[in-house]
C-alpha cells in the first residue's frame, strides 16, 4: 500500500496531460484524399497543442507537406526531402497558431483541393508561465502608437529600440473594413504576398500575443496598402525575462555549440547537408556562423525559400561575421547565404532538423514536429 503511493501521486501529476491530448484522423473515414473539404472537417475542432494529426492514405498514393500561408494558398512545394510518406503520418502539435498542410503529388493540392488549414490552441493545462508572469512582464504594444494601423507610415521607425519579448502583445487599431492584418513571412513581407482571405484579422482592435521567439512579420492586404503605402512591420521577438522554461544548471551540460562547416566555416563550394548529417541538433544548442565579414551573410528561411535560394529583405541578414544563432524551437531549419550567387551558384546553404532538449519528455523520436 505505501510502496504505490508515490506511483498514485505521479500518475495523478501527469493524468491530466494524459486526458488532454486528443488525436484526430484527418477526414476522419475519408482519410487524406483529393476533392475532400478539410476546412469543412476542421470546422469547430478544437486542437491543442500536444493533440496528434494522422494523415491516412495508400502509400505512394499521396504525401503529406508542412507549408506556410503562401504555400498553402498558392500550392507551392517543398524540396522533396521534407515530405511525410509513410501512408500514416503522425504529425504532433507542438506549438501553438496557424498550421498549413498540403499533399504535393501531381495536382492534388491546386486542382483537387487536397490540403488543409488548422489554428492550434494552446495545451488547456499547459504550465508555460504563470499568470502572474504574463500580468507583470508581458508589455502591450498599440502598432504606430496614435497613428494606429495606416499607410503611409514608418512602422520599422516604430519598432525600432523597442524590446518586443514573448508574452508581450502587439495591438493592430484601425476602423473595422478600412485595413486588416496578415501573419506572413519574410518573403510575403518582402513582395506584399496577401495570405488566404480566411486568415485575415478583421476587427479593427487585433491583439496578437507574441508566443514565440524570432522574426515575425505582418501586412495589410487591403488593396495596395503594403506594396504602395508601406502598410508592414517587421519586429524581432526576445525570449520572455523571466521564462523558466530550463533550469539554470540544464544549458551547461546538454548544450552544444556547432561551428557551422567546422574549420571550413561558412563559405562557398562546401557541402554542408554532408557536414550536417549524423550531427544531434537539440533546442538550446547555438550555431555559429565564421566568416569574413563583408564575404558573406546569414539568412534565415523556409524550406521554399532554401531550394529556391530566395533572398528575405537584407535587414533580416546576419553580417557579423560570427554569428550565433541559438535553436530556440524544435523541427526544420533552413539557413542561406544572400550574397551575390552563393546560395544558388555555390550551394552556401544550410537545412538541418532540430530535435527538442534533451530534458524535454515531449515527443517520441519517430513524430514529426509541426
Amino acid at each position: 500500500m505505501a510502496s504505490s503511493l508515490p506511483i498514485c501521486i505521479i500518475l495523478a501529476i501527469l493524468f491530466p496531460a494524459i486526458v488532454s491530448a486528443k488525436q484526430f484522423i484527418v477526414g476522419d473515414g475519408k482519410g487524406w484524399t483529393t476533392n475532400f473539404d478539410y476546412q469543412a472537417w476542421a470546422k469547430g475542432k478544437d486542437f491543442r497543442v500536444g493533440d496528434i494529426l494522422v494523415f491516412q492514405y495508400p502509400a505512394g498514393a499521396h504525401n503529406v507537406f508542412k507549408v506556410n500561408g503562401t504555400g498553402f494558398q498558392q500550392c507551392i512545394k517543398p524540396p522533396i526531402n521534407e515530405a511525410l510518406t509513410s501512408g500514416y503520418d503522425r504529425i504532433v502539435l507542438a506549438t501553438p497558431g496557424r498550421k498549413w498542410y498540403i499533399c504535393g503529388v501531381g495536382q492534388h493540392c491546386a486542382a483537387a483541393g487536397q490540403k488543409l488549414f488548422i489554428n492550434v490552441n494552446p495545451a488547456l493545462g499547459a504550465p508555460s508561465a504563470a499568470p502572474s508572469q504574463d500580468i507583470g512582464s508581458g508589455k502591450e504594444f498599440i502598432v504606430g502608437d496614435g497613428k494606429g494601423w495606416t499607410p503611409y507610415f514608418d512602422y520599422q521607425a516604430w519598432a525600432q529600440g523597442k524590446d518586443f519579448r514573448v508574452g508581450d502583445a502587439l495591438v493592430f487599431k484601425y476602423p473595422v473594413g478600412a485595413h486588416n492584418v496578415f501573419k506572413v513571412n519574410g518573403t510575403g513581407f518582402q513582395q506584399c504576398i496577401k495570405p488566404p482571405t480566411s486568415e485575415a484579422l478583421t476587427s479593427g482592435n487585433d491583439r496578437i500575443v507574441l508566443a514565440t521567439p524570432g522574426r515575425k512579420w505582418y501586412i495589410c492586404g487591403v488593396s495596395q496598402h503594403c506594396a504602395a503605402g508601406g502598410q508592414k512591420l517587421f519586429i524581432n521577438v526576445n525570449p520572455a525575462i523571466m521564462a523558466p522554461s530550463v533550469a539554470p544548471s540544464q544549458p551547461t551540460v546538454s548544450a552544444n555549440q556547432f561551428i557551422v562547416g567546422d574549420s571550413q566555416g561558412w563559405t562557398t563550394y562546401f557541402d554542408y547537408q554532408t557536414w550536417a548529417r549524423g550531427k544531434d541538433f537539440r533546442v538550446g544548442d547555438t550555431l555559429v556562423f565564421q566568416y569574413p565579414v563583408g564575404a558573406h551573410n546569414v539568412f534565415k528561411v523556409n524550406g521554399t525559400g532554401f531550394q529556391q535560394c530566395i533572398k528575405p529583405p537584407v535587414s533580416e541578414a546576419l553580417t557579423s561575421g560570427n554569428d550565433r544563432i541559438v535553436l530556440a524551437t524544435p523541427g526544420r531549419k533552413w539557413y542561406i547565404c544572400g550574397v551575390g550567387q552563393h546560395c544558388a551558384a555555390t550551394g552556401q546553404k544550410l537545412f538541418i532538423n532540430v530535435n527538442p532538449a534533451l530534458t524535454t519528455p515531449g515527443v517520441a523520436p519517430s513524430q514529426a514536429m509541426p
